[in-house]
């Protein structure tokens, strides 16, 4: 028998292996490699959640149109606001990247977070 009512979703945090492999589209220093694991996607794919993982390097992050939670589970990072002040953050921090955020990521050696992404664009129409 199968049930139509929606069951938990686990996040896998330790097994990568089905990732799918990027690079950043705006690079600033290094040679940044990343990791994506989508988990869970809902309302034709408005809301997704899943884990990320990168390399060393800095990079351009613009969230347009969307709007991010992240949550650290390895690693540490910073994200630099576009007026230049620095957000330091390691294992356990949480934050969340607002609709418009056009900053950029520095990672020294390696970060791996759990993000959940709300898409904003319809919610504007």
């Amino acid at each position: 028998m199968t049930s139509s009512q929606p069951t938990l979703v686990r996040i896998e945090t330790q097994d990568l292996s089905k990732a799918k492999p990027g690079k950043p589209s705006r690079p600033i220093s290094g040679h940044t490699t990343y990791k994506t694991l989508e988990s869970f996607s809902a309302m034709g794919g408005q809301l997704s959640s899943g884990v990320w993982e990168a390399t060393a390097g800095a990079f351009r992050s613009h969230c347009a149109g969307y709007v991010e939670f992240c949550h650290i589970v390895e690693g540490s990072c910073r994200v630099v606001d576009p007026d230049g002040t620095i957000h330091s953050f390691g294992a356990g921090d949480s934050f969340v990247l607002p609709e418009g955020f056009a900053g950029h990521w520095e990672v020294d050696e390696r970060v791996k977070k759990v993000f959940f992404i709300t898409q904003t664009t319809s919610l504007h129409k």
